[in-house]
């Protein structure tokens, strides 16, 4: 049997649904939003591993939630709580307060990416304030976020460890029977106040239990008296990552221990613009081959005096080469090259070349040099005691009325002189070259008593100090 509800349930039916459906419409319907730019932005420091003497980033994100463009979009930072944090310098980009600013369009999100550094040694962690401004900005209140900055914390510490050897084989690996003990492995660096020290064992193990952690921290070895070679200029950045407990430190021998090197000028005068000849001569005393050597020579004072030696003279032995000696090998290389014209304002000429390996650690330094007579003038210079010990001669410091000489390095004397009230002295028309300053009486050079004598236009005044014998 059908049933009907009595009309006034019918109306109650009805008033509820009515209410039901606007509940309904009025949650479907977002809350009003004034009409314009709407600006918000998020930020947050990226994850990894940061200390407090990083750069440590801080990642922007800017949207604009409104329904217009936004312009003149400029942000700003400071530090809200704890150590200070100072931003770097033009790390805002187009949102810097002192530039036009930037603009969004509705809907449009961007990211940025500033940095700073944590400034001082107040304990605790910063907390960055960012705020955002735009001239037409319908709502400021999501302009503003707070990001904390948690570098590690400065009294963390780490394992640092591993095994040394030398490479007597030189094959680049660690083979049995190489390891190095009883060196001493030290870790230093910027906030330590000492270098940490530990002895390597009989199996060449090192270890350093609890290392501060640091983005400088430098691992050396000192001790040997072997001679090995070590690397030195590795930084080690220790940010509880623990990467460094395995550590496999090779040592080498230095080049210069099995191969020497002599160059030797044909003659001991030459005129400027004359041809030299020199001959270089290379030996392997080592047991082992060598390979991969080059000659690299320089101008050791860049005063362009030097020789110059044309590439391929050098044969497989220049830089872009790779010569080789056997075990107990010698070669003798004769090179020529025009003496510069400027050589006769020094009085010589020079070669100075070092010969080194693309394997190999300090190969030897080796310097020959001969006579360019020529130029002729005054010598003048200072003789001086530092009474007040800071290195430099000051107003009073000359060594006055006192007699002095120039002479030959085979002590045949050139010139005799007298120092003025000041301490300075000049000897007249001297050859270009090098000589010997001494004193008359209870006085002595306090290192080199060399003086380099050099012809105008590119001569200079000379310093000798002097000490009581």
């Amino acid at each position: 049997m059908r049933r009907t509800l009595p009309c006034r349930s019918v109306r109650a039916v009805s008033a509820l649904t009515l209410a039901l459906t606007l509940t309904g419409a009025m949650a479907a319907v977002p809350a009003y939003a004034e009409p314009g730019p709407n600006l918000k932005i998020t930020a947050a420091v990226p994850e990894g591993l940061w200390l407090r003497e990083d750069n440590i980033p801080i990642d922007l994100k800017i949207t604009n939630i409104g329904d217009a463009r936004a312009t003149d979009v400029k942000a700003t930072g400071s530090t809200y709580s704890g150590p200070y944090y100072g931003f770097d310098l033009n790390t805002w980009g187009d949102l810097d307060t002192n530039g036009s600013g930037a603009s969004f369009e509705a809907g449009e999100s961007r990211t940025y990416r500033v940095t700073g550094r944590i400034w001082g040694a107040e304990a605790g962690n910063p907390v960055v304030r960012i705020d955002l401004s735009a001239p037409a900005d319908t709502d400021y209140s999501d302009n503003s976020t707070d990001v904390p900055v948690n570098p590690i914390p400065p009294e963390t510490t780490e394992r640092v460890a591993g095994q040394v050897y030398g490479d007597k084989n030189r094959d680049g690996l660690h083979t049995p029977g190489e390891e190095l003990a009883g060196l001493t492995a030290l870790v230093g660096g910027p906030g330590l106040p000492q270098p940490l020290s530990v002895v390597t064992d009989s199996a060449g193990r090192f270890s350093f239990d609890a290392v501060p952690v640091g983005a400088t921290r430098v691992l050396y070895f000192r001790n040997d008296p072997d001679g090995w070679l070590f690397p030195e200029g590795d930084l080690m950045r220790l940010d509880g990552s623990g990467k460094y407990q395995n550590l496999s430190v090779q040592g080498r021998q230095p080049l210069e221990k099995d191969l020497s090197a002599k160059i030797e000028f044909d003659k001991a005068h030459y005129a400027p613009g004359e041809t030299a000849k020199v001959t270089v001569t290379l030996t392997n005393s080592g047991a082992s081959p060598l390979s991969g050597l080059y000659a690299t020579c320089r101008d050791p004072h860049g005063t362009d005096i030097d020789l110059k030696i044309p590439q391929e003279q050098w044969g497989s032995f220049g830089p872009a080469q790779a010569g080789a000696l056997a075990a107990g090998g010698r070669l003798v290389l004769t090179l020529t090259g025009q003496v510069p014209e400027k050589a006769q304002y020094f009085g010589k000429t020079v070669l100075d070349c070092n010969f080194n390996g693309k394997t190999y650690l300090r190969g030897p330094w080796v310097s020959a040099e001969a006579k360019v007579p020529g130029k002729r003038a005054d010598s003048r210079g200072l003789a001086w005691v530092d009474k007040n010990r800071n290195y430099q001669p000051d107003d009073g410091e000359g060594l006055p009325n006192t007699t002095v000489t120039l002479s030959t390095k085979d002590n045949k004397l050139v010139s005799l002189a007298k120092t003025d009230a000041k301490g300075y002295v000049t000897f007249p028309n001297v050859a270009a070259g090098e000589y010997e300053f001494r004193v008359v009486g209870p006085w002595k050079a306090v290192d080199d008593s060399t003086v380099h004598h050099v012809a105008p236009p590119y001569g200079w005044e000379w310093w000798v100090q002097l000490e009581p014998r």
